[in-house]
């Protein structure tokens, strides 16, 4: 066996194996708690000085914590290894981050309701997943499904087959005035069946999505791997792959009654925390061009993703942490503390998905009484997981996917459109344009490939070179605020080739298949497992002043960290502590910590005052597919 020191190998910030260092840790520690037990059964009563046994305790007792640290970073790895590449057309369902895998039992209603403290919860929830499944992947958007709740059975099938039929031969139908015919038939037919006996209460209306959701689904395929790559680089489910598509179908120019934009309809200050902002660029013909930086769905996503992620951290799990991403962090708390006050099933082992499925389930008019988590609230969740399954059994083909370069000019420098495009179309190089190739001209392309440039429509398709209205100034910034614009793979280099040496590489981001690469052992510290360990705590109703103490002052490591080595992967971690951070210093907060300590019989420490600040999502109403009336969910 090696000599003791060998552990000195060990070290928390050292780039190892970390798989073996694990696998060679757990033998370690057994061997080395086995030894000290036997040696350490006496004490030198000569000298009184710790006997070798005692020594060796002490020696694996300090390496332990580090080993066991490894030890879960090593699991981390291995998972987050299963994530490294996609295959060329893989089957959602087969994935390992699938939720009715990572996410089980919650997420599948195929799973087990026993392994949970609360069965009869879980059989709640997955009726309701079952309904959403049904909504969004089967029922089309000329259906409308009543069903009573207290037996789940339906009442009625209402279908609008002259509707479906304008549809089907592909007349241009506005869904809003579908809509509108809907309500009307569910006002009639929960008449109907209220004077028939039925409970109002109990008459539950939906109405069938899928063809809403196979155009979302179409909307996202030039987008949807990269969406997929985020959510395993940020060790998520694929659950919040179908945010876009919840929200506004993937529409990214929509805009809610409070200005929540983009297609995964977030608030303008968070947009512009975030680096995605609005500005005008001048044109030689003096006019202006307006860019609108949440239209593009490669400048907004890691955004929201982040931004999820801060919150599922925040809140303790997936699940209620995309349910704060709709109805607003401070709407979960108060959920939370419903479940720990009104319902009889919490216990030492409750986590909070727990409390979540209550106040979906069982809990819903409880809740709905005191917050503002009312249907559409209650409905995201389902919604997410019936538009996964719309597809999940059927390859993505990834050939769709766009491939291209988000480049910002070098500080100083500026260059029209005109003349850059010019270049591109002189030399040689054939460049790939992704699903704006079949454009007719560079322009079009460029134009079609920058969805948040305003840049008008040439007056004649068949016309080569730019529009007077829409050959812009491309400047590095305008009013500190960055210029950012998208090129086919190549283009830069074709550029510099040519003599136009404009486009800064260190401030370029590429968008291909090793764009959000899970990140690799060495990249992860201590501090990471640190994190990862509170928010584990978390799970378990941790919300207590000692945790947040933990927090602050990871935060302040992680300021360090990005400071020292400002990677992505640190940057990253920073903007999502942050989010976290901003959430555990409110009110809503400290009033689920008063009532945690309260229910798990602790003493209240001093801490931080909180401070009141507005949270993301609380005040935001139902975006726009869910202003339209989906009824007594």
């Amino acid at each position: 066996m090696k000599p003791l020191r060998s552990l000195d190998f060990f070290s928390d910030d050292a780039p190892v194996d970390v798989a073996r260092t694990a696998r060679y840790g757990r033998r370690l520690l057994a061997m080395g708690v086995l030894g000290a037990a036997v040696l350490g059964v006496t004490l030198n009563l000569t000298t009184g000085e710790p006997t070798l046994g005692q020594q060796m305790v002490s020696r694996v007792s300090q390496t332990a914590q580090s080993l066991q640290g490894l030890m879960a970073d090593a699991d981390t790895t291995a998972r987050y290894a299963r994530y490294s590449t996609l295959p060329a057309r893989p089957v959602p369902r087969e994935l390992p981050s699938h939720p009715a895998d990572k996410l089980s039992p919650y997420m599948n209603p195929a799973a087990d309701p026993s392994s949970v403290a609360n069965p009869e919860v879980l059989r709640e929830f997955h009726t309701l997943l079952d309904q959403f499944a049904q909504r969004q992947a089967v029922d089309d958007n000329f259906t409308v499904r009543v069903l009573d709740r207290r037996t789940d059975s339906l009442l009625e099938l209402y279908q609008f087959e002259d509707l479906r039929r304008q549809y089907r031969r592909g007349e241009s139908l506005e869904w809003r005035a579908v809509d509108r015919r809907r309500r009307e038939a569910t006002r009639r037919l929960v008449d109907k069946y209220e004077e028939r006996g039925v409970p109002v209460e109990d008459i539950v209306v939906r109405w069938g999505r899928s063809d809403q959701v196979d155009l979302a689904q179409q909307r996202d395929r030039p987008y949807q791997a990269y969406e997929i790559q985020l959510a395993h680089y940020l060790d998520l489910s694929l659950l919040p792959t179908q945010m876009g598509t919840v929200e506004t179908f993937n529409q990214d120019d929509l805009v809610s009654s409070v200005g929540a934009r983009s297609r995964y309809q977030m608030m303008p200050w968070i947009l512009r925390r975030s680096g995605v902002n609005e500005y005008a660029l001048p044109t030689e013909s003096d006019a202006a061009v307006e860019v609108e930086e949440a239209h593009h769905p490669l400048l907004t996503m890691e955004p929201a993703f982040l931004l999820l992620k801060g919150y599922i951290n925040a809140v303790g799990h997936e699940i209620p942490g995309l349910s704060a991403y709709h109805t607003g962090p401070g709407n979960i708390y108060k959920l939370y503390r419903y479940y720990l006050s009104e319902s009889s099933h919490y216990t030492s082992g409750s986590t909070v998905a727990d409390a979540y499925i209550w106040a979906a389930t069982e809990g819903f008019d409880t809740v709905r009484e005191g917050t503002s988590f009312g249907p559409f609230s209650r409905g995201y969740i389902p919604s997410a997981y019936g538009a996964l399954t719309a597809h999940d059994r059927q390859p993505l083909d990834l050939s769709s996917s766009i491939r291209t370069l988000r480049a910002q000019l070098r500080p100083g420098t500026e260059v029209s459109l005109n003349t850059l495009l010019t270049v591109l179309d002189t030399t040689s190089r054939a460049f790939n344009w992704g699903p704006t190739a079949d454009e007719p001209t560079t322009y079009e392309r460029f134009r079609a490939l920058n969805r948040h440039f305003d840049l008008p429509a040439p007056p004649d398709s068949a016309a080569a070179g730019v529009p007077e209205g829409g050959n812009v100034r491309l400047v590095s910034t305008v009013d500190g605020k960055a210029v950012r614009f998208f090129l086919p793979p190549g283009a830069p280099a074709a550029l510099r080739a040519a003599g136009l040496d404009v486009i800064a590489p260190e401030l370029s981001f590429r968008f291909d298949e090793s764009t959000y690469t899970p990140p690799s052992p060495e990249q992860r510290t201590r501090w990471d497992r640190r994190y990862d360990d509170l928010v584990a705590d978390i799970n378990r109703f941790g919300f207590t002043p000692e945790n947040r103490k933990r927090l602050l002052d990871l935060h302040e490591k992680f300021k360090a960290l990005a400071e020292e080595t400002p990677t992505r992967y640190r940057k990253r971690q920073l903007d999502i502590i942050q989010t976290h951070r901003r959430i555990w210093l409110s009110n809503p907060w400290e009033e689920l910590s008063d009532l945690t300590m309260q229910m798990t019989g602790q003493t209240d420490l001093p801490v931080q005052a909180p401070i009141e600040i507005p949270t993301e999502r609380d005040t935001t109403p139902p975006s726009i597919h869910q202003l339209l009336p989906l009824s007594r969910r």
